[in-house]
């Protein structure tokens, strides 16, 4: 005995969809938020993929810090040796 699939109608498939997607929010609501946060970030500064798995969860900060960095080049660029070599001089462990 051969059984059919239950054809559902479209509008039941979006609602569906609509209803799971708003439930998987409720429970990964932080994840998401910080997923969609990069992403974001990665749209709006125009970086690469490899930077995305790169960085990671740091992407908006390592994004924002170069966009800082770029501004204070273009004002006084003598300034950016200073800044950087507390951490460039820095042990790393």
């Amino acid at each position: 005995m051969e059984t059919e699939p239950i054809v559902v109608p479209k509008t039941d498939k979006r609602t569906y969809m609509r209803e799971y997607k708003r439930k998987q929010y409720q429970e990964k609501r932080e994840e998401m938020q910080q997923t969609n946060k990069v992403y974001y970030y990665k749209y709006k500064f125009k970086a690469s993929s490899e930077e995305m798995h790169t960085f990671k969860d740091l992407l908006p900060n390592v994004l924002k810090l170069r966009k800082e960095l770029d501004q204070i080049l273009q004002v006084r660029p003598e300034l950016i040796n200073d800044i950087l070599e507390p951490y460039l001089n820095k042990d790393m462990k």
